[in-house]
């Protein structure tokens, strides 16, 4: 294990994955064994992380304490890997279930969870006609530093950083679920978002959130370029305290704050939705139950203020509509709701087993007999249903914007 430094309160924040430096606003219905060096600080990219110390067992191994903890040297980069008790996840109703921050996220982390993400991932990427971000960046002027908040699979981070190759990607994520091959300069990492404190060593100009969140620790704290979120439906108790303010304070004065969020609760601008609708009542009563675990499903509708109050400037939300079926006219939204459908068809046992067996003490058979009227609803295309993807933008001011405003106010 390589040194490191105490964190705040003495835990860890964040835990290297190992997988790191491997060289391995609307939709368009018309268009389709090494060793470490000598000493700090390591450059610990393709180093094989172990918790394991090899050696030989018929000799005794004394480490001798530090007299004085407090005067560990500081490093730029320290890193730890994963171990077993990441991996060793909530097993609960045929389901696993993250185990670092056990319990902070109520939605499965298994491989049928993970084919949904990357399906999920390509639904979203039609929605917005192929867009990965709608921050203002461009080969001319790209991110230099990117925070890929809640990464899940990893793919937004991996297509970034393919796009984007002289910027630095970090994602982070409850559970260790990220391929192993990434391009050199992605970085994933276990970290806990709603943590007291983030460490990271530099600053971004680019966050983005995206479906969950993940221990390496990091003693300096500059700022970050960018920082995105997608999908981070159910993660957060309060957007604005557990990520807006902390964004705030890691981006770059001029950075970007952008996030891609679904609103489950099912829109209807016909009439054609009833009152007893099965999905819609299964949402609704979910919501109830993820507010009784303070991690509300309708957190999309607060991010614009929570980035307003936090500071940014510039803020825009678009709302953008997503069929659940193919009930729509057009050949492409038809197309689009058909690959929705599939999705929440996927999704929703996941969505629901650990919610309604946790809050409402369900036995797992008596959900999937809840199940059946939504499934069959879900695929009910006299019902012109749809769910709401919100993308909210912000920026952070430069700091001659912030003196100005300041002034604005006195």
């Amino acid at each position: 294990m390589s040194p490191r430094e105490p964190s705040a309160g003495g835990g860890e924040d964040l835990i290297a994955t190992g997988v790191s430096g491997s060289n391995e606003g609307s939709y368009d219905s018309d268009r389709e064994p090494a060793h470490l060096p000598a000493g700090p600080p390591f450059d610990l990219n393709n180093f094989p992380f172990t918790f394991e110390h090899a050696h030989d067992t018929s000799h005794s191994i004394h480490i001798e304490p530090d007299s004085d903890p407090s005067k560990s040297p500081s490093y730029e980069w320290d890193g730890e890997s994963i171990t077993s008790s990441i991996t060793a996840y909530r097993e609960e109703n045929g389901r696993t279930y993250h185990a670092y921050s056990d319990g902070s996220y109520h939605y499965p982390n298994d491989s049928v969870e993970l084919e949904r993400l990357d399906w999920q991932y390509i639904c979203l990427k039609r929605l917005f006609n192929g867009k990965n971000y709608f921050a203002p960046w461009s080969q001319e002027h790209p991110p230099k530093r990117i925070l890929d908040l809640a990464t899940g699979t990893g793919m937004w981070a991996i297509e970034m950083a393919e796009e984007f190759e002289s910027s630095m990607v970090v994602g982070t994520d409850l559970s260790p679920i990220q391929p192993e091959f990434v391009p050199p300069n992605v970085h994933f990492y276990i970290h806990d978002a709603r943590l007291d404190e983030w460490w990271w060593p530099d600053s971004f100009d680019y966050i983005h959130v995206v479906q969950y969140a993940e221990p390496l620790l990091f003693p300096s704290r500059p700022r970050m370029a960018k920082i995105p979120i997608r999908m981070a439906l159910g993660a957060w108790e309060d957007f604005e305290i557990d990520v807006a303010r902390k964004a705030f304070n890691h981006l770059e004065p001029g950075g970007w704050f952008e996030a891609q969020e679904l609103l489950p609760t099912l829109g209807c601008d016909d009439g054609s939705m009833p009152d007893d609708y099965a999905p819609n009542l299964l949402f609704n009563d979910l919501e109830d139950c993820a507010r009784r675990e303070q991690r509300p499903l309708d957190i999309a509708k607060m991010y614009k203020q929570g980035l307003i109050n936090a500071g940014f400037v510039d803020v825009t939300e678009q709302v953008y509509k997503i069929p659940i079926n193919g009930w729509a006219r057009s050949r492409n939204w038809k197309t689009l709701g058909d690959l929705w459908n599939v999705n929440c068809l996927d999704a929703i046992q996941g969505v629901a087993m650990a919610l309604l067996h946790r809050a409402r003490g369900l036995k797992r058979h008596q959900i999937e007999i809840h199940l059946m009227d939504t499934r069959r609803g879900l695929s009910d295309k006299s019902v012109h249903a749809y769910q709401s993807c919100y993308v909210v933008l912000g920026r952070k001011p430069q700091v001659d914007e912030g003196i100005v405003m300041a002034s604005e106010h006195e």
